[in-house]
């Protein structure tokens, strides 16, 4: 049981209760992960530990359980490595962190693997899209936004962390890691067609894979160009450019479109390493799923930059413990040349034979993106959909080896080959980033990065100036700070007069504030929140402090103490950030979430959001003339043997002939993306006290036949005379 305390001016009131007719509470939604902006350096490999996810398939390409440490060899550059830890884990766990970070310290090796003993507790798993956009067609573009919304729609589970990120950085602000559809959905409805950087306008086309042929020596393409631009000339020219110079333009136009596309596919690599580098800031595995209609790697016959970028790719691969899947967008597609409406008329079929094998070859860089970390490349296949689960899948087991590099290796930048073979199983297949980099070189291409990073700025106070910096830096930081346990919950309302008001109740733990050395002094939280909107614009902010009594906290069960802003807000999409410090510790912690406030004015139906366990607070915490309090919960956890009561506002119902709406309410319960609980359609009470643009419905369920773990509630409101639905849900845990 929690004891929780509260500050003034944050809780409801009575009188709201009865102009409403019940309570209402702010839910909480799982904290959110910004994608931030790159560091100046990316990691270095100099005494510390080498970690590597291994996956080990049989024929049936099912995981390969049971294996032991000294079954596994380990080869950098030929050379036989002893691990010093191994362990079998299973992604997406609670104990997978645990296992990570033991790895990332260099604790002995288990003497045998537990494959049956790990901790089931899922947190969600960690997946990036990133969509390259610098070589998607309109076409390519249209089948990523179908799958991508099947996966948001069918396949992404309430726990799960996900990003959609771009290469030319148009999503902007909405490139963050996050549990919520509509900010999905926001960032891929971002994604436009970009027009393509490598210009050439020169006739007859000419397409960057006969460009490559010809700078490398493709005969029968420079000759059918050399002829068309003579038949040109003695047309246009009256026959004045020789044959030898035409020779020298096609090669030099052949140059300028190799260079044009080297520079959009170093920065599409650029953006990819980015993104790999950043996500190295959250422990366990990470998936990445890179779409694209592929991309040249070797533009010259000498290993170009495109190559050394992919050895960075893959060093960051497995430093992060990232496996990149690559989807060729383009499906069962013809060749390029092949495709141009603009074809040259070639009777003699010379551009045919040097295009041969052009579809290939634009692949090769997404099978080395995919081969090198570890992961799959999907090609010349339609079912972008059912692969994603597939991979999801197939990557949710592995084991991790760490080893450390010999001193003799620390010399000089070196790309080291890493292999890792089963003894005595040459029929099973193993999957793992194939390589490190000794050192980094160059920092990474920052593309578009301060589009993503918001100027976050809060109220200055004349008393509490100190803390500031700290408050900052941690509503700015990439992913939550968890020195001082610290929870969000967001939720609106429309208020009569007002029209939507945000609250932003934050909940901090007090047992491990500062109370002085005698203990019996009163604690101090430093509070300040931002709201953002989707474009990363400063939309609201607040800063405060909260004092704590000591003499509250004793023989107290996880005390807590709640504080609540309210501010009116326009619709829209908007992510709420708090940082939470105390103030004689200096210990920090913060959280976010995401909210998006509907557009009332439409006349559409729409809920508010979804309130869960609404408690009335005793007379003592009452404010002069304010009646009862209520309080909602900000955590969201319930214990097995307590009841579930929740709360949702519906605007907008439509009305009959006789002036009433009519209006069936369903509720369900799913764990794992699983329904568990489905209740039948019933109707919503409406009496003549009823409020009829305002419209409060609820219901009470009991707990103890659900087992513990996390779950998400949906409660969908039916409009049966305009034929409508609306739909709101909120995740809680049963303890």
């Amino acid at each position: 049981m929690k004891h929780m305390l509260f500050a003034n001016g944050n809780v409801w009131h009575r009188g709201w209760l009865t102009l409403l007719g019940l309570a209402l509470f702010a839910p909480i939604v799982l904290g959110q992960n910004q994608l931030p902006e790159p560091q100046p350096e990316v990691f270095r490999i100099n005494t510390e530990l080498v970690q590597t996810g291994v996956m080990v398939f049989d024929k049936k390409g099912q995981f390969v359980e049971g294996l032991k440490p000294e079954q596994f060899e380990l080869r950098v550059d030929g050379k036989r490595v002893q691990f010093t830890f191994f362990d079998r884990v299973t992604a997406w766990t609670a104990r997978e962190e645990k296992q990570v970070a033991a790895a990332a310290g260099a604790a002995p090796a288990p003497a045998s693997t537990r494959p049956n003993v790990v901790d089931s507790s899922s947190r969600g798993r960690t997946v990036l899209f990133f969509v390259d956009d610098l070589h998607l067609s309109l076409d390519s573009l249209g089948k990523t936004r179908s799958a991508l919304n099947h996966f948001i729609d069918h396949q992404m589970t309430p726990f799960d962390q996900v990003a959609i990120t771009s290469a030319s950085g148009q999503i902007g602000f909405l490139q963050q890691l996050t549990d919520n559809r509509a900010v999905l959905r926001a960032a891929l409805g971002r994604i436009n067609p970009v027009p393509y950087v490598v210009l050439d306008r020169d006739q007859p086309p000419m397409t960057e894979f006969i460009a490559i042929q010809i700078v490398n020596g493709d005969r029968e393409a420079l000759n059918f160009y050399a002829e068309e631009l003579l038949r040109r000339s003695f047309r246009s020219m009256g026959g004045k450019i020789k044959r030898e110079n035409m020779y020298e333009m096609i090669k030099n136009r052949a140059n300028n479109i190799i260079k044009g596309l080297e520079a959009v596919t170093n920065n599409s690599l650029g953006a990819l390493e980015n993104l790999l580098q950043t996500s190295g800031q959250i422990r366990g595995r990470k998936l990445v799923f890179f779409i694209s209609d592929g991309f040249y790697l070797h533009t010259t016959n000498s290993i170009g930059p495109a190559n050394e970028r992919l050895r960075r790719v893959t060093d960051i691969a497995n430093r992060t413990g990232s496996v990149i899947y690559t989807i060729d967008a383009r499906g069962l597609f013809a060749p390029m040349a092949e495709a141009m409406n603009d074809r040259p008329f070639d009777p003699s079929g010379r551009l045919d034979r040097s295009n041969m094998g052009e579809g290939m070859v634009s692949q090769d860089g997404m099978n080395a993106l995919a081969g090198d970390t570890g992961g799959r490349a999907l090609r010349n296949q339609n079912y972008f959909d059912t692969w994603v689960s597939r991979m999801l899948e197939e990557t949710s087991n592995y084991y991790l080896l760490a080893w450390r590099p010999e001193a003799d290796e620390q010399k000089g930048v070196n790309f080291k080959h890493v292999e890792v073979t089963i003894a005595g199983r040459p029929d099973l297949t193993v999957r793992l980033p194939k390589g490190f980099l000794l050192q980094s070189k160059s920092p990474a291409r920052v593309v578009n990065a301060k589009a993503a990073m918001p100027d976050i700025t809060i109220p200055s106070s004349a008393s509490v100036k100190g803390p500031e910096t700290a408050l900052i830096a941690a509503l700015s930081a990439p992913s939550a700070r968890k020195g001082l346990p610290t929870q969000l919950a967001a939720s609106f309302v429309d208020v009569p007069g007002s029209g939507p008001v945000l609250t932003v109740a934050t909940q901090m733990a007090t047992n491990a504030l500062g109370y002085g050395i005698d203990g019996k002094q009163t604690a101090a939280i430093d509070l300040a929140g931002v709201i953002l909107n989707d474009r990363g614009k400063q939309a609201g902010s607040f800063k405060t402090r909260v004092n704590v009594n000591p003499s509250s906290q004793a023989d107290t069960e996880n005390p807590v103490v709640i504080y609540s802003h309210k501010i009116p807000i326009k619709p829209g999409l908007y992510q709420v950030r708090v940082a939470a410090r105390d103030d004689k510790s200096g210990e920090v912690g913060s959280a976010a979430d995401w909210i998006e406030i509907p557009e009332l004015g439409s006349k559409r139906l729409a809920l508010s959001s979804l309130l869960l366990g609404g408690q009335v607070i005793s007379s003592n915490h009452t404010q002069a003339g304010g009646g009862e309090q209520v309080q909602f919960s900000v955590d969201r956890r319930f214990p097995r043997n307590s009841h579930l009561n929740f709360l949702t506002i519906v605007y907008n119902a439509a009305r009959g002939s006789n002036g009433q709406p009519n209006l069936d309410a369903q509720i369900q319960i799913s764990r794992n993306g699983q329904p568990v609980v489905t209740s039948p359609p019933r109707g919503v009470a409406i009496d003549a006290t009823t409020d009829l643009a305002r419209i409060v419905h609820g219901a009470d369920i009991a707990l103890q036949s659900l087992p513990p773990g996390r779950y998400r509630l949906q409660v969908t409101i039916s409009d049966r005379i305009a034929n409508t639905q609306a739909s709101s849900e909120v995740s809680f845990e049963i303890e």
